[in-house]
């Protein structure tokens, strides 16, 4: 068995009477129903305004009153307690009669003028397999209000069988009827739990979870709480907008995963991390502690680690596996394999509460459609047969008919020269015939090539054809593609950060692919050329724009722009502009300026910009004049690699 202890007011005024009156409201009264005259102006004992309200609503939802309802007293015991079965509802009171139990409960309230609130409302609850006797819930409430200190106070318990869970409502009065002194309940929840521990050893009920806990030998302990509660932010969130706060995110997608690692001893500041990152979750440090925080908005609310579970606190985590470990980078070049990981989920603030388990059986809905989806496109790949054009048989076909039209000359004209002039008619019409045919191939090669008959589509094209036949999972399957590709820019964008400098040229304007003495370079899938420089992102080639990123020291800084200056020559020079921040595009300027001025190859470096394309010519005129730019500081250009046929470059600075 439990207990529940409804939340009262704080303004101590009425603490009971708005929430009964919902309640009751809801109960007897719906939406639907229609207000008579008579029954709102019928006067109904106990409703009287006084000090203390609500015993009258109370009493009227306890016992599930009506006009229309009758009450039978079943029994009375000598201390006078008395029985009444109100409608199909058995109640007991120690007050004179039910009907008059409000009544009595005000009057003995207005007697102590310091109470404020004498209601005092709790609910005693067994689960949903248990079906107590009368005695022994009745038994429970006595003994309940005797732990409270509330013996001779005057009480209704009623009990209710109208729910999955048989519960007693228990109103009392904490006044006290003849000493008129009020009853202090600090501390009442423990007791009450302690009463449900009790009553579950005497009276042989099932033993229910609560705060307290008996040992084999009748002893009480504090239980242990194996999970922190909810914070009161997030549960005001849950409760009051119906939207699902971080907080139950993070519960609801990790915990269990959590305390499944841990128990295996596989929990360390890798796996936690890539274990939180596959909901879209992240983990840092803030504010002295650990904080999971959302990896879409970083920016946005984050909750302490240690209530999503203790094992992560930052003292458990520490104690076990040293210091705090960053995350690990989303790709490492060194070592592909690692930092590989997906987000599986995401963390989704504007859905509700009540649309959890919908997520759920919606997302394996879309999963096994999915693989349906796919197991038709590998019965498609396994089935499919390359259309059969009959080259060969229309070609020999041809023949056949040429060879026929000279066996019928050759049988049927006598004359040789006749003869041989047919010959030749018949060798024509063959030449005419089969470069119709080859016309003829082209096109129907031209129509498969163009319904996509040819040869069998990818993955990527199938699912698009079956999209435009309307195909759910397809287009499903579209959009997952679409948010995947978001995702990698997002943690591209996060990973690499924004540039300081872009150079933009015109489009299909291709510069080679340079292998430079100070970066490692990486071609990828896409045509992207990355150049690195100690594991990092210095300069990017997309082919329509160059970009480079900020540098820890000025000497990879120098080395990056002379790069960019570089990528930048070797294009055709009809349209490059240079944007960003000030000071780095004056730096990749400058660094072409170097370049015009160490190299000789006929390629010079200039952009479409007229002010900045003056203040190169400038530049490198003054340096020209100067006679800064000596012998020492030329250098010839390195010679093209003749394996690969792509330049090396290393650009020192004068």
């Amino acid at each position: 068995m439990n207990v529940i202890i409804p939340t009262k007011r704080r303004d101590k005024k009425t603490s009971f009477n708005k929430l009964v009156s919902y309640v009751s409201t809801r109960a007897e009264k719906k939406e639907g129903d229609v207000v008579s005259a008579e029954i709102s102006n019928t006067h109904v004992p106990g409703t009287e305004y006084v000090t203390t309200p609500g015993f009258g609503r109370l009493i009227s939802y306890v016992g599930r009153e009506s006009q229309e309802s009758s009450t039978q007293i079943i029994s009375m015991s000598p201390e006078g307690i008395q029985r009444v079965l109100s409608g199909e509802v058995l109640c007991e009171t120690n007050c004179f009669s039910l009907g008059s139990a409000a009544a009595e409960m005000n009057m003995t309230a207005m007697q102590n003028r310091h109470c404020k609130d004498a209601v005092y409302h709790f609910i005693l609850s067994w689960q949903g397999d248990e079906d107590p006797t009368a005695d022994a819930i009745f038994s429970s409430v006595r003994y309940s209000l005797e732990s409270l200190g509330m013996k001779d106070h005057q009480y209704v318990a009623a009990i209710h069988r109208d729910t999955d869970n048989i519960h007693c409502h228990v109103s009392a009065n904490r006044v006290h009827p003849e000493t008129f002194r009020a009853q202090n309940m600090w501390n009442d929840a423990d007791t009450l739990q302690k009463c449900c521990r009790v009553l579950e050893r005497e009276l042989g009920f099932k033993v229910d979870n609560g705060s307290w806990n008996m040992d084999e030998y009748g002893d009480l302990h504090r239980a242990r709480r194996n999970m922190p509660a909810v914070p009161r932010g997030a549960a005001k969130r849950e409760i009051f907008s119906d939207r699902e706060s971080l907080h139950g995110y993070a519960v609801r997608e990790t915990r269990e995963a959590i305390s499944h690692v841990d128990e295996n001893g596989r929990l360390d500041w890798v796996s936690l991390h890539n274990l939180l990152h596959t909901s879209g979750l992240g983990l840092r440090e803030q504010n002295g502690g650990l904080a999971v925080y959302d990896l879409i908005r970083p920016e946005g609310i984050s909750v302490k680690a240690s209530d999503v579970h203790p094992a992560i606190s930052l003292p458990a985590m520490e104690q076990r596996f040293g210091g705090f470990q960053a995350a690990p980078p989303t790709f490492n070049p060194e070592c592909p394999e690692d930092g590989i990981v997906t987000m599986d989920t995401v963390y989704m603030p504007q859905l509700h509460v009540r649309d959890q388990d919908i997520r759920r059986e919606r997302r394996e809905a879309r999963a096994v459609v999915r693989e349906i989806l796919r197991a038709r496109f590998d019965a498609y790949r396994a089935g499919w047969e390359k259309p059969d054009l009959r080259v060969r048989a229309r070609f020999h076909q041809i023949s056949s008919h040429c060879m026929a039209m000279k066996s019928h000359v050759r049988q049927s004209v006598r004359d040789p020269l006749l003869r041989k002039l047919l010959y030749r008619v018949a060798e024509f019409e063959k030449m005419k015939a089969m470069a119709e045919l080859r016309l003829q191939l082209r096109e129907e090669r031209k129509e498969l090539a163009e319904t996509g008959t040819a040869r069998p589509l990818t993955w990527k094209h199938w699912v698009e054809r079956e999209a435009l036949q309307g195909n759910v999972a397809a287009v499903s399957q579209m959009r997952g593609w679409a948010y995947r590709d978001k995702r990698k820019t997002r943690q591209q964008e996060k990973t690499v950060g924004q540039p300081n400098a872009v150079v933009h040229f015109g489009p299909a304007d291709d510069a080679p692919l340079f292998r430079s003495n100070e970066h490692e370079t990486h071609l990828l899938r896409d045509g992207t050329v990355c150049y690195l420089r100690g594991g990092q992102p210095a300069v990017t080639d997309f082919g329509d724009r160059v970009e480079v990123y900020v540098s820890s020291d000025a000497k990879s800084d120098r080395f990056n722009n002379d790069l960019a200056a570089e990528l930048t020559v070797w294009r055709s020079g009809d349209h490059a502009v240079v944007q960003g921040e000030p000071t780095a595009v004056n730096r990749v300027l400058y660094s072409g300026v170097v370049r015009n001025l160490n190299n000789d190859d006929g390629r010079h470096f200039k952009v479409s910009d007229s002010k900045q394309q003056a203040s190169v010519i400038a530049t490198e005129i003054h340096y020209r004049q100067s006679d800064v730019i000596t012998e020492q500081h030329r250098i010839e250009r390195q010679p093209r690699d003749d394996e690969n046929n792509q330049p090396s470059i290393a650009l020192p600075r004068p």
